[in-house]
């Protein structure tokens, strides 16, 4: 069995770590802090085989020098799109960090974890960013939080909606593990697009118990972003008409959906 735990880090990140049943091998996904994930680690007895990067800002990649400094058998693997002034060393450049670059539609296997993912390449939020998709899980970075999406950064409408579709095309149970803590703030925004959802607004006293009891609301999952999830819904007629009366326009294609919701939610929600 895939056991996945948080670790929290920052002011909203998550941390994943993934281990197979009760061995003492652990990956990291995202390690936007070295010292939670160094105490975790140690308090646990576990050992760190591998780090996976999903993309190139520093909330997702500040702990990785000290983490390989610390543990330096650990590989790193990232995207091969990775920009070289990158935070991630201190004094190496990031090609002689990286283990291994992957794109899409490579495969990461991880021996010790018995596992397998499958690399899909889903740009918008930054151009390198990457889904690691295996056993029923997908870790998804900042390209989809859940009842929301990331801001964009180095990306396009059209790339993050082709991106968002990518991802809502897995199948319904899928888990999504994203990594930051932004549920209840997109579901606000949820409501002001869809305010008549009875599953939207179900799913904001859901989440809202959570947040109010120190509890995570994520993973998510695909089935439950295609209901409640603005962002991933173009084609509902009550969403494309909400964008466009934002936009002031019709709007013909789903990315422009996509990028009336994405700016609405940027200059009048945030």
């Amino acid at each position: 069995m895939l056991n996945i735990t948080l670790i929290h880090a920052l002011s909203d990140n998550y941390i994943w770590v993934l281990q197979r049943d009760n061995a003492p091998m652990v990956v990291i996904v995202d390690p936007g802090e070295a010292d939670p994930v160094i105490e975790y680690i140690e308090d646990n007895n576990l050992q760190l085989v591998t780090i996976l990067i999903t993309h190139q800002h520093y909330d997702h990649t500040g702990g990785v020098a000290d983490l390989l400094k610390r543990y330096p058998e650990t590989r790193l693997i990232g995207p091969d799109r990775t920009p070289s002034d990158i935070p991630l060393a201190i004094d190496l450049p990031v090609t002689d960090l990286f283990t291994t670059t992957v794109k899409e539609d490579s495969e990461v296997k991880i021996p010790e974890l018995d596992i397998c993912f499958k690399v899909k390449q889903i740009p918008g939020h930054t151009l390198d960013h990457l889904a690691y998709i295996g056993e029923g899980v997908v870790f998804c970075g900042d390209t989809l939080f859940a009842a929301g999406c990331g801001r964009i950064f180095s990306g396009t409408p059209k790339m993050f909606a082709d991106s968002l579709a990518v991802l809502m095309g897995l199948p319904e149970e899928t888990k999504m593990y994203c990594a930051h803590e932004y549920t209840v703030d997109n579901l606000g925004f949820a409501k002001w697009v869809e305010p008549e959802s009875d599953v939207i607004n179900q799913r904001d006293d859901v989440e809202m118990a959570k947040q109010e009891e120190g509890i995570a609301t994520v993973p998510t999952t695909v089935g439950l972003e295609l209901k409640t999830n603005p962002f991933v819904r173009l084609q509902q007629p009550i969403v494309k008409q909400a964008a466009e009366k934002f936009a002031g326009r019709e709007l013909l294609e789903d990315w422009e959906v996509f990028a009336a919701l994405r700016e609405w939610k940027d200059t009048k929600y945030d």
